[in-house]
């Protein structure tokens, strides 16, 4: 039999290389959760289908445990553009550029579906359940394969740009190397400070001959990661030092721009890249009082870890379904069956 109570969610965070599924509960309590690789091979829409398959299996699981999920949530880390939800920009998961996710995942799983962005989803995680609670001007700033941030301003989500804060990670920082970005661009966030950007500095750095302990790999062809370029930096290596202490310092020019915007009581840090937070944290809080008006940072009460490292933004997403309206009131919340 069903269990009636606590009413109950499930989340899907659609990464560019996990899927992460979660139940929740109205108080946050994560009752089941799983995760597997994010479907990447085929057309869009048999990226569509691989999730679909995968949120089946775990609603089915959900259900056999004896839970009712009120419906499903999905997070993207993409824009949504328009009635249809369809994806711009999609970089990290370019199978599903162009294409009308919400309608197609809406047709394949039926019931409640509500969609949004991940940094928006992993904010309201953090307002509803995590660190934010408190407060009721929060901004998240997650740092992984690329950079997003997520804002919530007087108690209400900021997504009045294709369901999110605007293309954040693209922000102009690095105005003297101007490294080529994913996005067309040159010299944004994401190509000096993401995890793909701290690996590729290292690789560029020793291609002009500047020494490394990861040298020989980097010369013989094989892929570096940010993790890697940690365990470097912790091991001594000093060009790996210096590539995260700049990635600080650029992270920390982007959020006194995102000070001065948005007027924050609270920075919250997460996205893989931040398991490095004993190389990023202390220049972070170091720089950014040295940069950012003092005006616009009398109100900023501090800067803290994300209270979800891995799961945030699929809570954040069944909180659309468990909490309808209370911070999406376009066309990019909840839809009903």
């Amino acid at each position: 039999m069903s269990k009636p109570n606590p009413a109950t969610a499930i989340g899907v965070d659609i990464g560019a290389s996990r899927l992460k599924l979660t139940l929740v509960d109205q108080a946050g309590t994560v009752l089941m959760s799983t995760s597997g690789p994010t479907p990447r091979e085929g057309t869009g829409k048999d990226v569509v289908d691989g999730v679909a398959a995968q949120t089946r299996a775990f609603r089915d699981s959900a259900r056999a445990a004896g839970f009712a999920p009120a419906g499903i949530g999905v997070d993207v880390p993409h824009m949504i553009d328009g009635e249809q939800w369809t994806q711009r920009w999609a970089n990290s998961l370019p199978a599903i550029d162009d294409l009308p996710v919400h309608p197609m995942l809406s047709e394949r799983l039926g019931g409640r579906l509500a969609m949004t962005n991940d940094a928006t989803a992993a904010v309201m995680a953090e307002h509803l359940f995590g660190r934010g609670r408190d407060v009721d001007r929060l901004l998240l700033m997650a740092i992984g394969t690329g950079i997003s941030i997520g804002v919530i301003a007087d108690g209400q989500v900021l997504d009045y740009n294709w369901g999110t804060a605007g293309d954040t990670g693209q922000i102009i920082v690095d105005t003297a190397g101007l490294n080529n970005c994913s996005c067309g661009g040159h010299g944004c966030l994401e190509t000096v400070a993401s995890g793909t950007g701290i690996a590729a500095e290292l690789t560029r750095a020793v291609g002009r001959g500047e020494n490394s302990i990861l040298a020989d790999r980097v010369e013989a062809g094989q892929a570096v990661t940010a993790r890697d370029v940690a365990d470097a930096a912790r091991a001594g290596d000093a060009l790996a030092s210096r590539i995260f202490e700049r990635a600080g310092f650029f992270v920390s020019v982007a959020l006194a721009t995102y000070v001065h915007l948005f007027r924050p009581h609270l920075i919250v840090l997460s996205g893989g890249v931040m398991n490095s937070s004993d190389l990023l944290l202390d220049g972070i809080q170091s720089w950014l009082p040295r940069l950012a008006s003092p005006a616009r940072l009398v109100g900023l009460r501090r800067i803290e870890l994300s209270a979800f490292p891995d799961l945030g933004a699929s809570i954040g997403s069944a909180g659309l379904i468990l909490f309808p309206g209370r911070y999406l009131a376009r066309s990019f919340g909840e839809v009903a069956p």
